[in-house]
């Protein structure tokens, strides 16, 4: 097994020297782009390589395990592909191999305790709108923040600061080590307080918090939307659109979005008819 760990070239020898204290080889160093690099170290099995990633994940380093070769390295690969989105966006695991040196707006992360890796359909949908649709120079809510990607994927597109929700401590985690993976720790603020602690209105709010989170939230996140501002909201089935959408209210639905078994929504306050 091969046991990679992301850093940066500065920190590239104190993991190298890590690495020998703990009884490996120093390990083969890549450059996947201009600020990642890899240390990439050979175990003599699987089990040496959990608790070897368990050891290092402690430490605080992006540490994790792959397959060496054969029919499971061709998968992992596969599996670790940068995702970019209409040119204009890419999503990639910190700890890829593959070269995107040359890809448009990287976003680098590490899913940790954080959900959200841009493979699950609700996410995705969420993205692809956030791709589309911000402009540059919105304030961002991301409510359900998980690993921070919705926001992350915003700022990189163009908004201004972003403030990520999230009642699970790991996932705080989670979005500030990527924030800070992505040289945007300046620019987030990640917080586990209540939604109603949040104070302000944000020209664009996003939620992936599934049909529950968004009924019983729904007068809050509605309020936290600028009057010019706009809605997406994700982690519901098509059949329960309409529903989600009627606790929503007064916004207005101006795009459905399905994805498999999965439904998000865009939300707008109605326009003047002046």
């Amino acid at each position: 097994m091969i046991v990679v760990v992301a850093t940066t070239e500065a920190n590239v020898a104190r993991v190298q020297a890590r690495l020998g204290e703990l009884g490996v080889s120093a390990g083969e160093v890549t450059a996947p782009s201009a600020a990642r690099r890899l240390v990439l170290t050979a175990v003599a099995d699987e089990g040496e390589g959990q608790r070897l990633v368990a050891v290092l994940r402690g430490e605080g380093e992006l540490a994790v395990m792959r397959p060496p070769a054969g029919a499971r390295l061709e998968a992992w690969r596969r599996h670790t592909l940068p995702i970019t989105i209409a040119d204009r966006l890419t999503i990639c695991f910190a700890w890829s191999e593959h070269d995107r040196r040359h890809l448009p707006e990287v976003v680098e992360f590490d899913p940790g305790g954080g959900f959200g890796t841009a493979e699950h359909p609700a996410t995705r949908l969420l993205v692809d709108v956030l791709v589309e649709r911000v402009g540059g120079g919105e304030r961002i809510l991301d409510l359900g923040c998980g690993s921070g990607i919705l926001g992350l994927c915003a700022l990189r597109l163009g908004s201004t600061s972003m403030i990520g929700v999230d009642i699970d401590h790991d996932a705080i985690s989670a979005t500030r080590r990527n924030a800070m993976l992505n040289g945007l720790a300046g620019r987030v603020d990640a917080t586990s307080a209540p939604l109603g602690a949040i104070e302000g209105a944000f020209e664009i709010v996003v939620a992936n918090i599934g049909r529950a989170g968004l009924v019983e939230l729904a007068p809050q996140i509605v309020r936290r939307v600028a009057p010019s501002g706009w809605l997406a909201v994700s982690g519901f089935s098509p059949t329960q659109g309409s529903q989600v959408a009627a606790f929503l209210s007064p916004l207005e639905v101006v795009e459905q979005r399905v994805c498999d078994e999965w439904c998000a929504l865009v939300l707008a306050h109605r326009r003047s008819q002046e």
